[in-house]
């Protein structure tokens, strides 16, 4: 069985440690355990594979330029040359599309030579360029979507909340399937719970795993933590991740003087992260309320995983991901008293901690696997790949 994977998107190195890169990682890995033959299509693959990937053929698709404009028009014209390369490598059993802002020919082709088709849609991109970056030209934009919407025989929204905005573009509600992120359990070792004594004498770890940017909330969870530290000085506070708020954050820290009591990582591989978790008693996912909320945030699954409490915000879908008392605590968002005083609950409880660690384990590992996704999105492709002996 033959996979083409599309990702055109110049701001993702496929190899990289950025949450859409692990992502593709674990999608290749998934349908490589299908056995599937895989042709990998990408604008940045910038480092050497992981090990167990380096049986995937790259095919590099033209790198974009420096100015918004340019990347742009760069990205239109690379959509012929993605055709031209599907053609050479083909015929595939299924192309699968990450969605990107200028790519739209491939899925184009792929259709038109009866290849079967899959889009993945994991943000509101258009929205996300208007806001954050700069769009350069929206109607151009929404074409490209409207035409990839149109190619693909489904369409794989990672949130409800994509689904909706998906809902402005195309009507065809019914092949657009909402399919989660999801984890490798594997990669995350059970975890040697310690014993009363330890944990009276060792501080009790908060921590936070993501890109250092204003959508996860970090500024209410450093008030969060000035606040719980005045009440349980043997806390610390473990940030893992780079990015811009950094600095912001650092200025914080200091200003409350909290510097000793936090430790901030800095990028890390995702070969590193299981073991940075490990590190951590509590994990906190504090996303702030955001208008049309639609992330799949891979840091849940990945503290569940690893067995930890996780107390998260009220936004969106995620009192769905994580169940209040079972896997983890809720809070409102933008609320440092309430997150400050769900993670004292916790700092209070070490059983608890534990009993919703395990429950968190058992969750994901029996529905967000990575396999369990992957085999979600072959049947919705109408694809059946046998697993590969071990």
């Amino acid at each position: 069985m033959r996979v083409a994977y599309i990702c055109a998107d110049a701001g993702i190195p496929v190899f990289g440690c950025k949450g859409a890169s692990v992502h593709i990682q674990e999608v290749l890995r998934a349908l490589i355990k299908k056995g599937a033959e895989i042709v990998l299509f990408a604008s940045r693959i910038d480092s050497p594979p992981p090990q167990d990937l380096r049986g995937i053929q790259l095919c590099s698709l033209p790198q974009a330029k420096s100015k918004s404009a340019d990347r742009a028009e760069a990205a239109l014209e690379a959509n012929q040359q993605l055709v031209q390369a599907l053609e050479d490598n083909g015929p595939f059993d299924l192309v699968y599309e990450r969605y990107s802002l200028w790519s739209h020919a491939g899925l184009d082709f792929a259709s038109r030579q009866g290849w079967k088709t899959v889009l993945e849609v994991n943000a509101p991109l258009i929205e996300e360029q208007r806001n954050y970056r700069e769009l350069v030209d929206e109607e151009q934009a929404t074409f490209v979507l409207r035409c990839l919407l149109d190619s693909a025989a489904a369409v794989v929204a990672v949130s409800p909340g994509v689904k909706d905005y998906l809902a402005s573009f195309y009507r065809s509600a019914e092949r657009v399937h909402v399919i989660a992120n999801g984890v490798d359990p594997a990669r995350f070792a059970l975890p040697e719970f310690r014993h009363q004594a330890d944990i009276d004498e060792s501080p009790v770890v908060i921590g936070f795993l993501g890109t250092l940017k204003p959508w996860h909330g970090l500024t209410t969870l450093v008030d969060a933590f000035r606040l719980l530290h005045a009440q349980r000085p043997n806390t610390q506070l473990l940030i893992v991740g780079e990015g811009p708020q950094r600095a912001t954050l650092t200025e914080a820290l200091h200003r409350f003087g909290l510097s000793e009591s936090v430790i901030f990582s800095g990028g890390v591989n995702p070969a590193e992260v299981p073991g940075w978790l490990a590190k951590m008693d509590i994990a906190v996912a504090p996303y702030p309320a955001l208008a049309g909320f639609y992330f799949s945030p891979l840091k849940i699954y990945e503290y569940m995983a690893a067995s930890l409490p996780v107390v998260t915000t009220r936004v969106g879908h995620l009192a769905g991901v994580v169940n209040e008392g079972q896997t983890g605590l809720l809070v409102e968002p933008d609320n440092s008293a309430a997150l400050c005083e769900a993670i004292r609950h916790l700092v209070d409880n070490p059983l608890l901690r534990q009993q919703l660690g395990s429950a968190g384990r058992i969750n994901v590992t029996m529905q967000h696997s990575w396999d369990a996704v992957t085999e979600q999105i072959l049947r919705i492709a109408d694809l059946r790949l046998a697993d590969r002996e071990p």
